[in-house]
Parts: C-alpha cells; sequence; structure tokens
C-alpha cells in the first residue's frame, strides 16, 4: 500500500479548490457580531458532529437530538463526536503537529467520550462489508498498521502537498484504507480532516461541516472512497464538491443571519427557506418533491415554523397554497 496514493492536481481540481477557497476568504472577511459568531460556530460544530453519526447509521436529527424519549445510545454517539470535535479545535492550532497520541485522543473521544481510552491499533484483520455482509476490502495486516500510520503522519506533516484541502483528504482516504481500528475509522477519519485543516492554518474563521454532503450522498461517498486508491482523482472531485456545496451554504446562512433575516435556522428550514428565496414564488408540491422521504405533515410544520417566524408568508389555504419570501 503506497503512502500517499499516486494523484495529479487536474484543471478541474484546481477550479474547485479556488471556488473553495473564494468562499471561505469571502466568509473571513465579513465582519459580524461575535455573538453571532459564536452561534454560528456552535451549529457548525453540531452539524458536523450529528451528520458524520448519521453517515454511520445514526438516525437523530436537529429537531430531536437530546429530547427526553430518544435512544440516549444514539445521543451519546453524536456527543461523544461533539466531544472530540471540541477536543481537535482546542488543541490543532497552526503548525500543530499530528501524532499517534493525537490519533488515539481522538478515537477514545469518539468511542468512549472520555481521553487517553486508546492506546494501541487493532491487533486483528479489519475488512469493510456491503450490506449483504460480504467483505468488499481487506484491510493491511496488523503488523503493517504502525508503519503505514507513520508514513501517513509523516505525509500530513511534510510540505509535499501545497493544498491544505487536498492533503486533508487524502489522508482521509488513506486513513481508511489502513483502517487501524477495529470500530471508529470512519469517525476518526472525517475529524481528522479538519484536525489537519487547522493544524495547517486553513479556513480557520468558519468549519464547513461538509458531513451533510456526504450524508446525502452516501453511496457515492462509500462509492469513491472504495475507488479512491484507482481513481484518486474522482475521489477528490467528489469530496471537494461536498466543502464547495457546504462552504457556499454556509455563506448563504451568514449572509441571512448578517441581515438579521435568518435567525440561524434547522437545516432543513434552512433549505426551505432558501429554496423559496431563490424561486420567488413556490407551491406546497414543489417543496414536497425537494424532500421525498419527509413525511408531509413535517414539511408543513417547517413551513408553519418559517411563517410564524414571518420569513415566509402562505398564500392561499388549500391544499394549492403557495410560499414566497416576506
Amino acid at each position: 500500500m503506497k503512502v500517499p496514493p499516486d494523484y495529479k492536481i487536474s484543471s478541474d481540481i484546481l477550479s474547485l479548490i479556488s471556488k473553495v477557497n473564494t468562499n471561505l476568504m469571502y466568509l473571513s472577511s465579513l465582519t459580524i457580531p461575535k455573538e453571532l459568531k459564536q452561534k454560528i460556530q456552535r451549529i457548525s460544530l453540531l452539524k458536523s458532529s450529528l451528520f458524520s453519526a448519521r453517515i454511520e447509521g445514526n438516525p437523530l436529527t436537529l429537531e430531536v437530538i437530546n429530547k427526553s424519549g430518544n435512544d440516549q445510545e444514539k445521543n451519546i454517539e453524536v456527543f461523544n463526536i461533539l466531544k472530540a470535535n471540541k477536543f481537535l479545535e482546542k488543541t490543532t492550532k497552526n503548525n500543530f503537529q499530528i501524532t499517534k497520541k493525537f490519533i488515539f485522543d481522538l478515537h477514545s473521544l469518539v468511542m468512549t467520550g472520555e481521553i487517553e481510552k486508546t492506546k494501541r491499533f487493532r491487533t486483528e484483520m479489519g475488512a469493510i462489508f456491503n450490506q449483504a455482509g460480504v467483505a468488499v476490502y481487506l484491510s493491511p495486516l496488523p503488523t503493517q498498521v504502525n508503519g503505514l500510520i507513520d508514513q501517513l503522519i509523516k505525509y500530513i506533516n511534510s510540505n509535499l502537498e501545497k493544498f491544505p484541502l487536498i492533503c486533508a483528504i487524502i489522508s482521509h482516504l488513506v486513513f481508511e484504507k489502513i483502517h487501524p481500528f477495529v470500530d471508529g475509522n470512519g469517525r476518526v477519519g472525517r475529524l481528522l480532516i479538519f484536525s489537519i485543516l487547522k493544524a495547517k492554518g486553513y479556513g480557520k474563521e468558519y468549519l464547513v461541516s461538509f458531513e451533510k454532503y456526504l450524508d446525502e450522498n452516501k453511496s457515492d461517498y462509500y462509492f469513491f472512497l472504495d475507488q479512491g486508491y484507482n481513481k484518486t482523482e474522482d475521489y477528490l472531485v467528489f469530496m471537494l464538491n461536498s466543502f464547495l456545496r457546504e462552504s457556499g451554504e454556509l455563506k448563504k446562512q451568514i449572509e441571512s443571519a448578517k441581515n438579521g433575516k435568518v435567525n440561524l435556522l434547522p437545516p432543513r428550514q434552512e433549505e426551505i427557506y432558501l429554496i423559496i428565496k431563490e424561486h420567488t414564488v413556490v407551491s406546497f408540491d414543489n417543496i414536497r418533491r425537494r424532500f421525498l422521504k419527509v413525511p408531509e405533515r413535517t414539511l408543513r410544520y417547517d413551513l408553519k415554523k418559517l411563517v410564524d417566524k414571518e420569513l415566509v408568508v402562505k398564500i392561499g389555504e388549500t391544499r394549492g397554497s403557495y410560499y414566497k419570501i416576506l
């Protein structure tokens, strides 16, 4: 297994990096109240943690997380990731060096919520299974894990890759292929992306919760991870698109909040608001077609909340009603 894999920075990849950088530079140039900025950062951290857990099959949403009656094990899984996110936010400053201990600490927090519980990598064979229970990938031998992680850390801490975003995304691919733990590899690997970006001083003003895009495109995410060593450029394009989409959404959210139009809505309500804003007048049926997996009653509740907050207005009282921005 080669660390890192061979890859080329194509014109498409350069274009995506440039677009993401433009969004992040714009965000860093904004002057907004400290309280609003802190609130945005708290919500971004929670979204990042929640959607990382959802990728692994956790069904919770931002609207119901931490409410009584929920599966506490599912809550704990999300909040363990949140603890790890807060840990890396506090720990990884510019020029921070990624170490094995740091990776162990992330794993400890993800799995138990407590620091320094993980002391070593797996000592048994690892594999990734599909939904039919068939092994689709056999990870390296346990005796190879330490050496491969050493090579990965050397790549991360070096200046071999001049684009921090590419270094972080490539490192995620390599980490998942090494599969150094029995469990928790996906969660730790996604946290590693943020850790590398912060250590290299990239996008430090705001956290882009790219995991939402991965959760919404889960089958594609696993496909490109699976093919990552054979089609590395395709994997890079997919992952860069996740950062582009979510940095663009964050930009819209902050602009709206800054202008006093949106008070940092829950993700689905925010998306509905942006759809109505983009199209000026939207029917309920059009909105429903954008959220096929969401019950009609839930969508009507979301729309009522937007109306109650005087963000949109409802036109008509029948099932053929329309919504527009106030």
